[in-house]
């Protein structure tokens, strides 16, 4: 009875999205969890404190500087350039010792200069007697119309004598031997004469100019001359080579019998009682770098001020070159060739907070720090802001106060995350 009227109730088959919902549900629930563990890693890592290296932020002195390069060298230098080339005769100093001013060197020989100085001298010598002998002969042409004027005026006054008395023969009409044509000719003879002596004035006016138009040039002519031997025998006498200034001489690159040609450098005269400090600077501070800029160096364990003198405007291989002399008493130790660090100075020393320059700021720019907790067992990421800086120190203002304590070394390693745990606490040395 009981089995016609129980009905067998077959279970209902699942259907796709009946199981899916459930499936999702868990996915979700593992992604966030996932998420959850991503998330908390990327904000807490732990780090071996040992590794590390901390800097305390603290008040003192700022100084905006930065460290050059710089060789010494000597405030006077004259090089020992060749004039005219020649062949090596003799060698008398040997480079790496004082020398005084006009000691001789080493000398030269130059056959064909020689040769051509003698050829040259004895045109030269031909041409100023030649000019002289023009001067002369100019001289005596003056002369000898001054000469001729004078018998001129001689001339004139006798006739004017023997006019005269003619017309004073015809005017009172007294009987004479006198002629009409006696009286007549010598008037002729007179005015012929004075149109002469016009003519001869004239003339001699005329040569006076020319006369003192060649002398000038003759003048000129021979002064010209004179400086071409001069310059003549200064050549030949730069065969012999002196020292031009008293100091130290650098070494000689010549040997006897060797052929050096013009415009050679033998080497160089140093004068020792002054020195200057050649400096090379990254053009990223030309803008920066004057005249007068302060700076400093130390040697021996002594500060010494220094101050640029010179710049040099050309930009070779991204740097140019300055000039710095030392502010006060040259260092005794200092020496030609020394390599020296130069700090120069780009800002009045103030008062200032500051922190040591570590690796911490090329990964973040000066925009934020780890911030190590008073227990020293964590570092909390905190936004800073950063100023200027020096190779040392770089200046806080904002985001520390005097006496914090921040994660200075690089940061590559911490994925940037929001903190750092220290597995042991963190060493701090002052």
């Amino acid at each position: 009875m009981s089995s016609n009227m129980d009905k067998v109730i077959e279970p209902r088959p699942r259907t796709a999205s009946r199981l899916l919902v459930p499936g999702l549900a868990v996915v979700a629930v593992i992604a966030l969890g996932a998420y959850i563990v991503e998330r908390a890693g990327a904000s807490r890592l732990s780090v071996d404190p040992t590794r590390l290296t901390a800097a305390r932020v603290e008040r003192g002195e700022f100084r905006e500087y930065y460290p050059f390069d710089g060789t010494v060298e000597p405030v006077t230098t004259v090089y020992l350039d060749i004039e005219e080339g020649g062949r090596v005769e003799e060698i008398f100093l040997e480079g790496g010792q004082h020398v005084d001013q006009g000691e001789l060197i080493l000398r030269f020989s130059n056959a064909t200069l020689q040769r051509n100085s003698i050829d040259t001298e004895t045109r030269l010598v031909e041409n100023l007697n030649a000019l002289r002998n023009t001067q002369i002969s100019l001289a005596q042409s003056t002369l000898q119309l001054k000469d001729a004027l004078l018998d001129l005026d001689y001339r004139i006054a006798d006739v004017e004598k023997t006019y005269a008395r003619y017309e004073e023969l015809v005017s009172s009409n007294e009987n004479s031997d006198l002629t009409r044509e006696e009286f007549e000719r010598t008037a002729d003879e007179l005015g012929y004469l004075r149109d002469k002596r016009r003519l001869l004035v004239e003339r001699i006016a005329q040569e006076e100019i020319l006369s003192r138009q060649q002398l000038e040039q003759a003048e000129q002519s021979i002064e010209r001359l004179n400086l071409s031997l001069d310059l003549l025998n200064r050549i030949v006498e730069s065969l012999e080579v002196r020292a031009p200034i008293s100091g130290f001489l650098s070494s000689i690159d010549a040997q006897i019998g060797e052929n050096i040609a013009r415009g050679h450098r033998l080497g160089q005269i140093d004068r020792l009682d002054a020195y200057k400090i050649s400096v090379r600077i990254d053009q990223y501070y030309i803008s920066r770098v004057q005249v007068g800029t302060p700076g400093r160096f130390t040697l021996d364990g002594q500060r010494h001020a220094v101050v640029v003198e010179k710049i040099y405007p050309e930009v070779e291989n991204d740097a140019f070159t300055v000039d710095v002399r030392v502010d006060g008493d040259l260092p005794g130790s200092l020496r030609r060739g020394q390599r020296l660090t130069v700090e120069l100075s780009f800002s009045e020393p103030t008062e200032s907070l500051m922190v040591s320059r570590g690796g911490f700021y090329q990964q973040t720019g000066g925009r934020w720090a780890y911030l190590i907790a008073e227990d020293r067992r964590s570092a909390i990421r905190a936004p800073i802001r950063l100023g200027r800086q020096n190779p040392r120190f770089v200046e806080v203002l904002e985001g520390l106060k005097d006496g914090d304590w921040i994660v200075s070394s690089s940061y590559d390693a911490f994925n940037e995350a929001e903190e750092l745990t220290f597995t042991e606490p963190i060493v701090l040395r002052p």
